[in-house]
């Protein structure tokens, strides 16, 4: 669900009914996840343009989530969405005003077609196109348009004509993002026109039309006819061109091959012209397959290395065939690559790039975990004991993932007519692999492949590999002892371990350097939310007050957490009070659980604890008034009592963190309550002026004696004008221009502006010199 997203287009428009207002608030603040539904669909179908372009912005809005780890909550709602998005183009395109863009239910329309859109749509996008007056429009129309050309079947010669008409468009109203969009949406089509389009940009005088001409050129089977087009075009452009020159370039390279680069075919003609295939097809998927062919069962281990890697990697086979054509090479592949196996490790000047063992390399990478089956355990047993080289350690690992997993939804493996997974192994076999990837955990002679062995024993062995990770958790090698604990925290174990994993992570130190990300993730998964946030280095050793902190980071419910705060509140252990202090004022606690307002509850209590704090010299870090500061901040209910007690705490505070502190809450309090206590004015004052002090604690005293009221806090102002340090000066020179200190101060403040340098300056100065300017 999306929260406070409008629209992209709708912004200064009403709805009809009060209907269709409470459903657009629904999506804007969602409540729950059916109701968000429902309003979504009541906008979607509610034949008003407003409502239902504000309906296709959520949904194009929704999927954009999805790049960046998010879900869309409607996609669900794809062919309803494309219904009525079609609806939208058959209408005019709505006029534009000072709130609402022209054609803006076009535009709506074409963003949510963008990844919908059908060869069917083909000629309503080319009339939208045509019509567009606006780039919003016309962006989004070149998307689409893309989406539907990559599914047509046959020439669009319409839509190519629009498309090309605003590539060529050179008039001020289309920029060059545009014109270049236009043309890659040309990439698509299967079209003489559009290959004529992409050869025209290629003679244009601007560069970026060339690349994108180019770029064209180098997709849907046009490589061949127009390299040497595309590799004169790229040997006039700036070496340091960059993307998209970058894949042009790129695409003269073409992909050789994973781990046979600088490789020789022992100049073999059929071999090379088999790979030069494959490299740069001709466009017949015929002579691509015969090409893959004769280099997979080639004598050559080179041509076989080069054919298995174009089987895995994304940049080989897909380059020309679908998925499922791929698929269908697995059992083929697969067969070759046991073959491999067998074969002597490759020497080293037969890959130079790769080195010793590239036949063994390009096989494993090829079988992988997607293609292993449980059968093959005795031979990539026999493959991890007998190597010694990392590389081919690190991928038989992998494949032996595959061996044990027999979880066929967890590996993913896909079932062809021509191969059923064997699920199905001896156990002597099965324990013999397990024993070989348990010693990449705990035998020293075997390091630097314990991540892999662990989650190859985690997530393929289930919870028969529970007492493996055990025993990797004693672990004296800290990388080994950290990845154990973060399997065993995992959903499906960490009730059962959780005592365990609870002693381990209470003995980690706070700051770890190897793994942290993997530590910061087990703290959470065992013990839930934050520890505190001025107290992390200390354990409680009381079994009730570890508790009651147990229940703050991992709350059961609103009532026993707040028992616990109190709990500890109430306990007269300093750490445990500081804890629930945090837990109290701090974003990340209680509010995360409970909202802000839970915090009422407690006030009281917090306020008396945190006062009592305040009275006690600091812990030696300062951590306790720390803690008390910022709950006596975030309470905002002050007592005239307070500022001796802030007062307090700014003579005694020796750690520049809470002397920071201490003052931004002194700020805080005097702004609060206009108190002008002497005491503390003249605290202020001496901090103010102490050369000893951090001039960030100096300037900071005089922010503070900025929002004092009185004639004490002026004279301390006035008083810290004659400290040597600029800094100090023009802070205090700014807080003496507010409206009521300034023209007893005219002549003073008009002295110090005038003796500053005019370069190089603090921004006070600046704001100082601009405050008399204004007066004057």
């Amino acid at each position: 669900m999306v929260a406070g997203f409008h629209s992209f287009h709708w912004e200064g428009c009403e709805l009809p009914s009060a209907e269709l207002e409470q459903a657009h608030d629904e999506l804007m603040a969602p409540t729950e996840a059916q109701a968000y539904l429902r309003a979504f669909r009541t906008l979607l179908h509610s034949g008003h343009t407003v409502a239902a372009g504000i309906a296709l912005d959520h949904f194009q809005y929704s999927g954009a989530l999805t790049r960046f780890g998010g879900e869309s909550a409607v996609e669900q709602f794809g062919p309803d969405v494309l219904a009525v998005a079609r609806e939208l183009l058959r209408r005019p395109p709505t006029p534009g005003d000072e709130d609402t863009l022209a054609g803006a239910n076009h535009a709506s329309a074409l963003n949510a077609m963008m990844n919908l859109a059908e060869p069917a749509d083909i000629d309503l996008i080319a009339d939208a196109l045509a019509l567009a007056t606006n780039e919003d429009v016309r962006s989004a129309a070149c998307s689409a348009a893309a989406t539907a050309l990559a599914e047509a079947e046959t020439p669009s010669p319409r839509l190519v004509a629009a498309l090309g008409a605003v590539a060529f468009d050179e008039s001020p109203d289309i920029d060059m993002r545009e014109r270049t969009q236009a043309l890659h949406a040309l990439f698509e089509a299967d079209d003489p026109e559009a290959t004529a389009l992409l050869i025209r940009a290629t003679e244009s005088s601007e560069l970026q039309l060339q690349v994108q001409g180019a770029l064209g050129l180098t997709t849907n089977g046009r490589f061949h006819d127009h390299r040497e087009r595309v590799e004169r075009l790229a040997a006039t452009w700036p070496q340091d061109a960059q993307y998209p020159a970058s894949l042009v370039r790129e695409a003269l390279t073409g992909f050789h091959s994973t781990y046979w680069l600088g490789a020789r075919l022992d100049g073999d003609p059929e071999l090379e012209r088999a790979h030069a295939e494959l490299m740069f097809p001709t466009g017949s998927v015929d002579a691509y397959h015969r090409a893959f062919r004769t280099l997979l069962h080639s004598e050559n281990p080179v041509a076989v290395g080069i054919a298995l890697d174009y089987f895995e990697s994304w940049q080989g086979l897909g380059h020309l065939l679908h998925e499922d054509e791929i698929e269908a090479y697995a059992p083929e592949v697969v067969a070759r690559a046991w073959e491999v196996l067998g074969d002597p490790p490759s020497p080293p000047e037969l890959s130079p790039r790769t080195g010793e063992a590239a036949n063994h390399i390009s096989a494993l990478n090829a079988i992988g975990p997607r293609w292993a089956e449980a059968s093959d355990a005795t031979r990539i047993a026999e493959v991890l004991e007998r190597t010694a080289n990392d590389e081919v350690r690190h991928k038989a690992l992998w494949v032996a993932y595959g061996v044990l997993d027999t979880d066929e939804e967890q590996d993913g493996t896909a079932e062809t007519p021509d191969r059923t997974p064997d699920r199905t192994a001896e156990a002597p076999d099965r324990e013999r692999l397990v024993g070989l990837v348990s010693r990449f955990v705990f035998d020293p002679s075997l390091s630097g492949h314990h991540k892999t062995a662990l989650r190859v024993l985690g997530e393929a062995l289930g919870p028969e590999s529970n007492p493996l990770l055990v025993r990797a958790l004693s672990s004296g090698d800290w990388d080994i002892h950290v990845q154990a604990a973060w399997r065993l925290s995992r959903p499906e174990r960490i009730d059962e371990h959780r005592e365990l994993l609870e002693a381990a992570v209470e003995g980690w130190p706070v700051e770890v350097m190897s793994s942290a990300h993997d530590a910061d993730l087990v703290r959470r998964a065992v013990f839930g939310g934050m520890h505190s946030v001025h107290w992390e280095a200390h354990r409680l050793a009381d079994p009730d007050l570890y508790r009651a902190h147990r229940e703050l980071r991992a709350p059961s419910g609103e009532e026993t957490y707040h028992r616990a705060l109190r709990t500890l509140l109430d306990s007269g252990h300093e750490v445990a009070v500081g804890i629930a202090l945090d837990h109290w004022y701090d974003e990340k606690g209680l509010e995360r659980h409970f909202g802000e307002q839970a915090r009422a509850i407690d006030t009281p209590q917090v306020l008396a604890r945190a006062r009592e704090a305040l009275r006690r010299p600091p812990s030696p870090a300062g951590a306790s008034h720390l803690s008390a500061l910022h709950a006596l901040r975030e309470a905002r209910s002050w007592e005239p009592e307070d500022a001796a007690l802030l007062a307090g705490v700014l003579r005694r505070a020796a750690d520049r963190e809470v002397r920071g502190c201490a003052l931004y809450t002194v700020s805080e309090f005097l702004y609060a309550t206009e108190s002008a206590d002497p005491e503390l004015i003249s605290t202020l004052g001496a901090l103010a002026r102490d050369d000893s002090l951090p001039v960030l604690n100096r300037t900071g005293a005089l922010g503070a004696l900025s929002d004092a009221r009185g004639d004490a806090a002026t004279e301390e102002l006035v008083r810290a004008t004659g400290c040597d340090v600029l800094e100090v000066q023009a802070e205090a020179a700014l807080a003496l221009t507010d409206e009521s200190r300034l023209e007893d101060h005219r002549a003073l403040l008009t002295e110090l502006a005038a003796s500053w340098p005019t370069e190089g300056t603090p921004w006070a100065v600046d704001r100082v010199r601009d405050s008399l300017e204004r007066r004057d």
